[in-house]
């Protein structure tokens, strides 16, 4: 089992989103990660450590470059292109950093769907 921590996470990030201002990265992204984490974790009501496990790590990913995006927008900062494995967007001729955010948004909601939780229910007697 493969576990990434958020400079791992956020260094996976840096590589697929191109001009990430130097105001995002390091510290500030670290934090970004380990907030997806959080929210993550309350989402589908498990503990995920610091050392995000394997099964994880494809969510928090899509969450945490969604919230980067949003920052970088907010910042006034535009992506040319935004690569997720395969899948790439690029800018053409007006801006996309709203739909990018939101469709990986999306995309890290599904992956955390997907994990299903198993809940286990005792009767007292």
């Amino acid at each position: 089992m493969v576990t990434l921590n958020n400079v791992g996470i956020g260094s996976i990030i840096l590589n697929q989103i191109e001009n990430v201002p130097a105001s995002i990265s390091g510290a500030p992204l670290w934090n970004i990660v380990d907030n997806e984490r959080f929210n993550a974790s309350n989402q589908i009501g498990v503990s995920i450590s610091a050392d995000i496990p394997e099964i994880y790590q494809p969510a928090i990913i899509s969450l945490s470059s969604s919230a980067v995006v949003g920052v970088m927008e907010l910042q006034g900062a535009d992506a040319s292109s935004i690569k997720l494995g395969d899948f790439t967007i690029n800018k053409g001729g007006q801006s996309n950093t709203s739909t990018t955010a939101q469709s990986l948004r999306e995309d890290g909601l599904t992956k955390l769907n997907n994990l299903g939780i198993s809940f286990e229910y005792y009767k007292s007697v």
